[in-house]
């Protein structure tokens, strides 16, 4: 027996030992709540049992999705599964070490779970080598509101995911409540498989959630440090305040240019990250009561290192935040924002220079808010540990929100919000 499923055995009486992996699976208001908890290995081995037959249909993806199949196959060619073996943190790669002891004879192998969950760093690095590449790395927008800018002054966060349209991703939401042996209990609003997370929430009231920028050139990214993502898994299930997010982004080595939003329910305070290997900057709440992003750079010492000029599509979302959030800006709903004010944000179709609405049934025409891709669709409530989430059909922003306690999902009480229809 390895020394790791010892400790498992020991410590949380773990499957290694050929026990069925415990957790659980169960559907609330539609959507799959997979429950995950004790060590990483135990964690993986669990997701991989309970998502048996979802992760079997990603694995078909991955053969039969062109994007996905030139990704893995050119991550190979550039040795960055190798890459993902030697930098991935200890804890993710125990993790995709329990799924694969699950699934290994399936096909899910360790350098496809590597590779899937160091995706942020795969895509930057392979992008210029795949046939419509520039759909790999997300065009996402977020925004942080509170104070003057909200209804009733509580701090809300708003999330757009937005990516190429993989069915997979689209077929298969799954909320993942996880309760990670000594850490911090926290919900991953995602896929299955997807054990490095895009957002989530966890129990302190800590909100996150990454944006990909468009570099400058390859040059302005490194092969030495830490995938963004991997990292937002460990924050959220460590940090108990923003200063605490802010510190560990300081002390990380970036390997790429990313920009993570947290939101913080016990201070009330959010802040924007610009991360790049060569500088940092942040944006806390400014006296309108936000702050906001989508995916390049806005401050002085990191706007330098993304790409010039700065594609349309990045630049009319940024702008349409603007019109929308900021005081007196056409159709503004600074001082209302709250839940349902930050739906109807979200849902936003038009064009920020022209006023042109895009169709409703608009995919991805890189014009609006809503009609960039959208995969997730999320607000979060930090201080109530609330949040309300659209998946699962597009489009994406014409479906429901539907409302999640986090409490509830982790203890059984409370009530869970209602839904945004």
């Amino acid at each position: 027996m390895s020394a790791r499923c010892l400790l498992a055995l020991l410590v949380l009486n773990g499957a290694c030992a050929g026990e069925e992996p415990s957790g659980r699976r169960e559907t609330v208001a539609g959507y799959t709540v997979v429950h995950l908890e004790g060590t990483p290995y135990q964690m993986g081995r669990q997701h991989a049992s309970l998502l048996r037959e979802e992760l079997r249909a990603g694995l078909k993806e991955i053969e039969e999705n062109l994007l996905l199949k030139a990704m893995f196959a050119l991550a190979r060619a550039y040795e960055l599964d190798a890459l993902a073996r030697a930098l991935s943190l200890p804890e993710l790669v125990e993790e995709c070490e329990g799924m694969v002891a699950e699934m290994g004879s399936e096909g899910w192998t360790l350098d496809k779970c590597l590779v899937l969950n160091f995706g942020d760093a795969v895509a930057e690095f392979v992008k210029t080598g795949v046939p419509g590449g520039e759909d790999l790395a997300p065009g996402c927008a977020q925004l942080a509101a509170a104070g003057p800018a909200t209804e009733d002054g509580r701090l809300y966060h708003a999330r757009i995911l937005d990516w190429s349209r993989i069915e997979y991703i689209i077929k298969y939401p799954v909320i993942l409540v996880r309760r990670p042996a000594g850490g911090i209990p926290h919900v991953v609003i995602g896929f299955p498989g997807n054990l490095s997370p895009y957002q989530g929430m966890n129990a302190e009231g800590i909100t996150l959630a990454s944006n990909e920028v468009n570099p400058r050139d390859g040059g302005v990214h490194d092969r030495v440090g830490v995938s963004h993502v991997q990292l937002l898994g460990r924050l959220l299930g460590q940090a108990r305040t923003l200063d605490a997010v802010g510190a560990a982004l300081q002390r990380a080595n970036h390997m790429t240019l990313e920009t993570i939003v947290a939101s913080d329910g016990k201070s009330g305070r959010a802040a924007v990250f610009e991360l790049a290997p060569q500088a940092l900057a942040v944006r806390e709440l400014d006296a309108d009561g936000l702050a906001y992003a989508t995916n390049h750079f806005v401050s002085p010492p990191t706007a330098p290192l993304d790409a010039e000029p700065t594609p349309e599509h990045t630049a009319l979302r940024l702008l349409r935040l603007e019109q929308l959030a900021r005081r007196g800006g056409a159709g503004s709903l600074h001082g209302a924002l709250g839940p349902a004010a930050l739906v109807r944000l979200m849902r936003d179709r038009r064009n920020a220079k022209t006023g042109e609405e895009s169709p409703a049934e608009t995919f991805d025409d890189g014009k609006t808010l809503a009609t960039n891709g959208a995969l997730y669709q999320l607000v979060f409530d930090p201080a109530a540990r609330r949040f309300w989430v659209a998946a699962g059909k597009v489009p994406i922003p014409a479906q429901p929100f539907t409302g999640f306690s986090l409490d509830a999902l982790l203890e059984g009480r409370g009530s869970a919000p209602a839904a945004i229809p």
